[in-house]
């Protein structure tokens, strides 16, 4: 580890791994929903499977905000940009968790959309937060 890097860089480079890890499997899950239909849509076995991804795409993303938390938490004695890069991912979490919500109740695919946008751009921000954190 450099010397002007604090020691709770590596603890967040671990953090957003994980949430990287834990979108990636947020995503694979979310395609098999996607592709099987919503467990309303389906019968038999379909609504099973559908059934038990998407518990384990909830479960996944209580999992990410969990994990937000602790890294916005963990971020204080870090730079200006990378607390703020903390803060962003996990508002990103947030947002992308009330509209997926909000996808699977309301009549409107734009729900789906935002979820999908936040994705993506919580994927990139913690991707850069675990580049700004990597051990020397």
């Amino acid at each position: 580890m450099s010397s002007n890097q604090p020691p709770v860089a590596p603890v967040l480079h671990r953090r957003a791994r994980s949430q990287l890890m834990m979108l990636t499997i947020q995503f694979l899950l979310g395609m098999g929903v996607n592709l099987i239909g919503l467990p309303s849509e389906t019968s038999g076995l379909a609504k099973g499977t559908t059934s038990a991804l998407l518990g384990l795409h909830i479960l996944v993303s209580l999992g990410l905000i969990v994990v937000a938390a602790l890294t916005i938490w963990r971020s204080g004695p870090l730079d200006r940009q990378s607390t703020n890069q903390a803060w962003v991912g996990g508002i990103l979490i947030v947002i992308s968790t009330v509209a997926g919500v909000l996808a699977t109740s309301a009549e409107s695919n734009w729900w789906s959309y935002l979820m999908a946008v936040g994705f993506i751009a919580s994927f990139v921000v913690y991707g850069n937060l675990l580049l700004r954190t990597r051990p020397a």
